[in-house]
């Protein structure tokens, strides 16, 4: 059943991990909202507030399991609804108010009506970055209108429930944690759990949107040769290239047959690094196209022997019970340790994530996950992802 209602909304922005649908999920609080999902994993977020006259209201955010599955929110208040009515919903942040308005086309059972039909990433993004959310719904005359005042204290936790269930982390089509994978990809990437701690009064509405990579704002691209085959170049030590055609031909294939990357949208974009040692090349190279999360994979080219290139490999915690994943969101490799590491973000504001380590084994190339870190709060905060707090380590929980 569609539910479309807005004269404001714009088209839902299209924003890493195809994980298996969880079975229904009981009702678990976050904060001030409390979000579930039933046997076929339809999942509402909702929270409750009270009218200017007293009268009982809930806001809610729902949502299908179907990739690119609409986004809605939804007014239930006591005071009967009726087609024609106009809402406005007011998110209140630490600077700055943002206004949305909507129009009930439709009465759902419940006495509901959605507000603003593809919830768009606009009123999302202010919703779970505000304080509080004043809903005015006009029932006649504007003299008839009543306001309705919910917290928004918890919301974004509750979100990132919903995309963790549904499997969209890191996905476009993820409500809090979106990044560059398709909304349909089944690529393995690690997925990232809920926490069930409090989320503190959240950042202003008007924080600034997670920059995108503008190719005038990179440095001059490496060029290390115009030839057709490039399997047997000397490329130097290390650098980047902004051309697929630079990148040896079997580490193209791996990314786009095997794991579905836009590589002629990255590579350009992003760049992709080589490190050379000896007979091995070390690639790092991107995936998708995104805002905060970009996904990397990294593989290794033997030029003389192109047959035995490959593309790593990476655990997760032993306790998220999923498989490795090939793709690392803004993956770093540090040449001198061969450490790789990877931060997830949990929104625009680069506040809250994961953070995660892994270690090469010197025998078998393989790689190994040492530590993973997880900030939850988004408290508008920045720093660097290794000082988050530590969640998982394999010296005090063993592998």
């Amino acid at each position: 059943m569609r539910r479309c209602i807005s004269d404001f909304c714009v088209a839902l922005f299209t924003v890493l991990f195809m994980g298996t649908a969880s079975a229904e999920l009981a009702e678990t609080t976050y904060g001030d909202w409390s979000v579930r999902c039933d046997d076929k994993t339809y999942c509402i977020a909702e929270s409750r507030g009270t009218g200017s006259n007293g009268e009982a209201f809930r806001l809610k955010v729902e949502r299908g399991a179907k990739p690119e599955s609409q986004v809605f929110v939804t007014l239930r208040p006591a005071t009967k609804l009726e087609v024609g009515m106009r809402a406005r919903i007011e998110v209140e942040g630490e600077e700055e108010n943002y206004g949305f308005f909507g129009l009930a086309e439709k009465i759902y059972t419940g006495n509901e009506m959605t507000f603003g039909g593809d919830a768009d990433r606009d009123l999302m993004e202010n919703l779970r970055l505000g304080m509080n959310a004043d809903i005015q719904i006009q029932y006649g005359i504007p003299a008839d209108t009543l306001t309705y005042r919910v917290s928004l204290t918890g919301l974004t936790h509750a979100l990132l429930r919903i995309d963790e269930e549904q499997g969209r982390i890191g996905r476009t089509d993820a409500i809090v944690a979106w990044g560059g994978l398709p909304a349909d990809a089944e690529t393995l990437v690690a997925a990232v759990p809920a926490t069930q701690s409090e989320a503190p009064k959240s950042t202003a509405a008007s924080a600034a949107p997670a920059p995108s990579a503008a190719q005038t704002d990179l440095p001059p691209p490496v060029m290390p040769s115009q030839e057709t085959n490039n399997s047997g170049i000397d490329r130097g030590a290390q650098g980047l290239v902004y051309e697929v055609s630079e990148i040896p031909d079997d580490i193209q294939m791996m990314g786009i047959r095997t794991l579905d990357c836009q590589l002629d949208e990255t590579v350009p974009a992003f760049g992709a690094q080589y490190f050379a040692e000896g007979d091995v090349e070390t690639w790092v190279v991107p995936c998708q196209m995104a805002d905060a999360n970009v996904p990397y994979f990294l593989a290794i080219h033997i030029p003389f022997n192109p047959s035995l290139d490959e593309w790593k490999e990476f655990e997760t915690p032993p306790g998220f019970n999923q498989p490795n994943h090939a793709l690392v969101n803004n993956l770093f490799y540090d040449p001198s340790t061969g450490q790789v590491t990877g931060t997830t973000y949990y929104g625009p504001g680069y506040d809250c994530g994961a953070f995660e380590r892994h270690e090469m084994e010197a025998e078998s190339g393989d790689y190994t996950l040492i530590e993973y870190l997880e900030k939850s709060d988004c408290d508008g905060v920045t720093g660097p992802p290794e000082g988050w707090p530590l969640s998982w380590t394999i010296d005090e929980m063993g592998g």
